[in-house]
């Protein structure tokens, strides 16, 4: 089965993968990188590919940038799809989205530098690795961040999970997802019980993630909601910096 030259493939296909990968400046986002997961991807031969969740293109890659505009149109009038997102660092996707006239929203705030700062915790915080036994105290106090109780319980299984205490309550938690192979970059996130919001407990769990990750030698990055303006700040707060924007492209 073709589309325009596209054949669909069971997953991207490495080489060309690992290309799209390096051609960026910056590491991919974990929220995309789950959807290209769960995606249906296209290939054109050694000329690019792309992964279409649903009905938005989550990534999208041409070996010659120069075709992308060209590729991108066959692609869409073959197999519809509402809008693209896409990394504001993603040059080949912008310049082809741009060239066809497709216009652009800002939705979301990407954080890839980290500046030093001085936020003291508070008194009788404490940041521990997650037990077997706090999973489902995380996922009840964290609806709002984990998509599912089961992806709660993987993500402790995997060893992303993280518990916040405060003396000898649970007020949060945190999670951190190595991007690449080597696990030098990690995309991290939290979430703060609902009654203890407002407090900078959220600031707290994403600088000791992030402080935690920069002793080991590691890259924390992160991002989150154009509207979510309390997370913006606790990452703000927690020394992170955003030069770059989760933009939604639509013809």
């Amino acid at each position: 089965m073709s589309v325009a030259g596209f054949a669909r493939v069971p997953k991207p296909p490495g080489a060309l993968r690992r290309a799209y990968l390096d051609s960026l400046p910056e590491p991919q986002e974990w929220f995309l990188e789950e959807l290209v997961r769960d995606g249906e991807t296209w290939q054109l031969g050694e000329a690019g590919y792309a992964v279409i969740h649903g009905d938005r293109l989550v990534e999208f890659y041409a070996h010659d940038r120069t075709e992308g505009p060209a590729l991108l149109h066959d692609l869409m009038r073959h197999r519809p799809f509402d809008s693209a997102l896409c990394k504001s660092f993603d040059a080949g996707l912008m310049e082809a989205a741009e060239a066809l006239g497709w216009q652009r929203v800002e939705t979301g705030f990407l954080f890839r530098k980290r500046v030093p700062v001085s936020a003291p915790r508070p008194v009788g915080f404490r940041l521990a690795r997650a037990q077997r036994q706090d999973v489902t105290e995380i996922w009840q106090t964290g609806q709002d961040f984990y998509d599912s109780a089961a992806e709660a319980a993987q993500l402790f299984q995997n060893g992303a999970l993280w518990v916040a205490f405060d003396d000898a309550q649970m007020v949060g938690s945190g999670v951190t997802l190595p991007i690449d192979g080597s696990g030098a970059v990690v995309d991290i996130g939290m979430v703060v019980r609902t009654e203890r919001r407002g407090a900078g407990l959220g600031r707290a769990i994403i600088g000791a993630l992030a402080d935690r990750l920069e002793r080991d030698g590691k890259r924390p990055i992160c991002g989150c909601g154009q509207s979510n303006h309390a997370s913006k700040g606790a990452l703000e707060n927690a020394g992170f910096v955003s030069e770059h924007r989760l933009v939604r492209l639509s013809p």
